[in-house]
This record gives C-alpha cells, sequence and structure tokens, in this order.
C-alpha cells in the first residue's frame, strides 16, 4: 500500500510541476528583497529591488497605497486582542498583473485611523506567470471569527487547492496551518499541515475504483516558527512532510 501511495503522488506531482515552477518563479529571492526595505522610510523605492515602502499609518485605506498598485482583494475583522477591526489588503499592480503583489495587515488604532503593522511579499504569488498564464482560478483572503487570517487559492486540474491560515501570537502573524489539495490520474490527496502541534494528515483516495476507498495517515514533524512577512506558503510546504507518505 505504501509503494501505491509513494507511486500516486510520483504521478500527481509530476503532473503539476510545471504550475508549480510558474508559482514559484518570482519568490524564490523575495525574502532578500523583504529583509532589503525594513529599514528604509515611507514611500522609498528600494534601489535594484523596486520594491516601495508602504506608510507606517494612514486615517485610510487610500492613504497606504502607492502608484502604481490598486486593492485588489480586502478583507476587515479582528486580528488582535482589541475590539477594533482590522483590514487587510492585497495590493496589485495597475499596469501588470505578473508583477509581485504586497499583502498589507492594517491594524486599527483607538485614535482613529490605522497602523501598518505587516507587509508580505510573500502571502500570494502574482497572479499571472510571465507566460501570461492564470496561476489560480479562484483567490481569496478572509478574517474569521477566530481571528485567523485565510488566504485561499484555488485551481481546476492539477494546480489544486492552497489554504493558508495565519494568527497573531506574541504580537506576530505566523502560520498555523496549510491545507492543500490535488487531484492526478486516478487519485486524489488532501493534506492538513497544523503547524502549531506539528501534525500532518493525509486522506488519500483512489478514484479509479467504484467505491472509491481512501487511506487515511498521520504524520508528527517538527518545523521552527513560520513568519507571514518573511515565509512564503511553498517554501513552508517544502520542509514539511510531501512526498514520503
Amino acid at each position: 500500500m505504501k509503494c501505491k501511495i509513494l507511486t500516486v503522488l510520483f504521478l500527481i506531482l509530476a503532473v503539476s510541476c510545471k504550475k508549480e515552477t510558474e508559482k514559484a518563479s518570482v519568490t524564490e529571492d523575495n525574502k532578500v528583497l523583504s529583509d532589503t526595505i525594513q529599514d528604509q522610510t515611507d514611500g522609498d523605492v528600494v534601489e535594484n529591488s523596486q520594491l516601495p515602502v508602504f506608510p507606517k499609518s494612514g486615517k485610510k485605506i487610500e492613504d497606504f497605497l502607492l502608484e502604481p498598485y490598486k486593492v485588489q482583494y480586502e478583507a476587515e475583522g479582528f486580528l488582535n486582542d482589541d475590539e477594533l477591526e482590522d483590514i487587510v489588503l492585497v495590493l496589485q499592480n495597475k499596469n501588470d498583473n505578473t508583477d509581485v503583489r504586497p499583502t498589507l495587515v492594517l491594524i486599527k488604532q483607538s485614535s482613529g485611523g490605522y497602523r501598518l503593522q505587516e507587509t508580505s511579499w510573500q502571502a500570494l504569488n502574482p497572479e499571472y506567470s510571465y507566460e501570461g498564464n492564470k496561476i489560480y482560478d479562484y483567490e481569496d483572503i478572509t478574517i474569521g471569527k477566530d481571528k485567523t487570517l485565510t488566504v485561499t487559492l484555488n485551481g481546476i486540474g492539477p494546480v489544486g487547492t492552497q489554504e493558508t491560515t495565519y494568527k497573531y501570537v506574541n504580537n506576530e502573524l505566523i502560520f498555523t496551518k496549510i491545507h492543500v489539495f490535488n487531484m492526478g490520474a486516478g487519485s486524489q490527496i488532501a493534506v492538513d499541515y497544523d503547524l502549531i502541534s506539528g501534525t500532518a494528515e493525509m486522506e488519500l483516495v483512489n478514484t479509479m475504483v467504484d467505491s472509491m476507498p481512501s487511506t487515511h495517515e498521520t504524520k508528527k514533524f517538527k518545523l521552527e516558527k513560520q513568519l507571514f512577512v518573511y515565509d512564503s506558503p511553498e517554501r513552508v510546504l517544502k520542509k514539511l512532510p510531501a512526498t514520503d507518505w
């Protein structure tokens, strides 16, 4: 059974390889770029990287928008421990849908307005690849009642589904859960990673048989804290159990 599972997983990974390459092609060096921009002044453009640094505070959403960006997605809800509604923005270059997309976490202030708490260039890859292909068919960001931020990416075919959840712990927005789902020739696999407990649960369904029998496995893993600001979901997934079920 283990050999069959490994074979199916290999086929799924092989089919999705091209899509995964497109998703990751512009994010490999983003951590270096993010490190570079931390100490820049508001609104400056970083030399060589061309990644802007957004204003640290503002009275309204528009105060955080720099050219050539527009708001692509917006979510409102409670992220920290006060009773003030916060906002998360995903921005997109108005002139280039293959450009990297910043995600801004705006924390509501009791005195009014917002403070820019986090900026991630990793949470979402560009909407389109350099070849002009749309990576995912559906994208969404939500803030849940449990004060979590969830980024949902859904694609038809081998690109599959990726759902990443973040939560504030000790004033740091960290990865807490990642869910992935993929369909391949004759099978489908779903894996839920709990990065807090260090538990991965896999469900593999054999769609070649009418009864669609499934196999369930659980694994434990150790992983250091992964931060919303610096770590991309793709890099985190590479550190987690995947091909050795």
